[in-house]
């Protein structure tokens, strides 16, 4: 069955598998492929907590691994959150995965409004949405 699995490498953040975004724009598409990964910068909402969420579709049918991944672009390395969306031979569709709960900047109190985001997949293209709220 088609599953996102956070890493362990996964720290300061919150990484899960989520049934939609709460966004209300359209996003960011991308198609994303073992030798053509996808980098950027999600931004947040101004008033709003960062929340990133990202909807993968393997629409081949074939078995297929794409790894989602955020991470402290202002260089303190505060956190690092990282998933893997799985699917078997004969699973196709969309999977969705979120990363939530970002700490505080540097001076303790002023929310995390940015971050970089990497996505790459060991086997077929697949399509790619990135939302922010």
């Amino acid at each position: 069955m088609a599953s996102v699995s956070p890493s362990g490498n996964t720290f300061g953040v919150t990484v899960r598998q989520v049934s939609g975004t709460s966004s209300s724009g359209l996003g960011s598409a991308f198609n994303v492929g073992s030798q053509a990964p996808v980098t950027g910068t999600a931004l947040s909402t101004p008033g709003e907590l960062l929340t990133v969420d990202i909807l993968v579709e393997n629409d081949r049918g074939t078995a297929n691994s794409v790894t989602a991944s955020v991470s402290d672009q202002s260089g303190s390395g505060a956190f690092f959150g990282e998933g893997t969306l799985d699917w078997n031979d004969g699973e196709s569709g969309g999977l969705w995965i979120q990363f939530t709960g970002f700490p505080p900047q540097g001076d303790g109190s002023t929310p995390t409004g940015s971050c970089e985001y990497s996505l790459i997949t060991s086997g077929d293209v697949v399509g790619a949405r990135v939302f922010t709220v």
